[in-house]
């Protein structure tokens, strides 16, 4: 072989620049791709830790209740609780500290839940971080035959998700408190009910 055909062989091994090009235009794709996924994946996780926290909320209302049935007045009927423009004052007795009748208490643990409901746990700043998206918390209590603090207890939670829903909440469904929900595609609900009882009707 003559050196000039050497040469010629040479000169073509290793990627030319169009092929370079190619590559990097099908990887970018690629880690587009990527990138999309992990955006979708992060807000189903949102999602998911809303949705657990409203149920925490609930069944932290629910187990207040169920210690202090005696407050059931109090309790029953209860909001629309948390959001900007909603809530309770924070009351004279704090029961944490200090022992409360009924009416006391339940005052004391709606205001600490609507506290909860806003994420006031948690704070950057003065901004609340542990909670719900604009929620809306209520309570409403159903008396059995013949009792006072003894029957049907429902909580309702709502909030707004990051993005719309076929199954929202609408108008004419169940609302908390009377606050029509309209056509907001984004809103959000969780509706838990039990039995509570109290003892001394027994």
């Amino acid at each position: 072989m003559s050196a000039t055909g050497y040469s010629s062989v040479r000169s073509q091994r290793g990627f030319t620049l169009i092929e370079a090009l190619i590559a990097f235009v099908i990887l970018s794709v690629g880690l587009l791709g990527i990138v999309s996924l992990q955006s979708m994946a992060k807000t189903s996780q949102h999602l998911a830790i809303q949705h657990s926290r409203a149920v925490t909320l609930a069944d932290a209302i629910i187990e207040r209740i169920r210690v202090n049935p005696a407050g059931m007045s109090d309790y029953a009927g209860a909001g629309p609780l948390g959001g900007a423009t909603l809530g309770v004052d924070e009351p004279a007795e704090n029961c944490r500290d200090s022992a409360c009748d009924p009416n006391q208490l339940a005052e004391y643990d709606l205001w600490a839940w609507e506290r909860a409901l806003d994420g006031a746990g948690a704070t950057i700043g003065t901004t609340n971080t542990a909670g719900l998206i604009d929620p809306h918390g209520c309570i409403e209590f159903s008396a059995a035959t013949g009792k006072t603090n003894t029957g049907q207890l429902r909580v309702i939670i709502q909030w707004r998700g990051l993005n719309k829903s076929s199954d929202a909440v609408q108008s004419g469904e169940t609302t908390c408190g009377g606050l029509d929900a309209g056509t907001d595609e984004f809103r959000r609900q969780v509706v838990t009910n039990t039995y509570v009882v109290d003892e001394e009707e027994l």
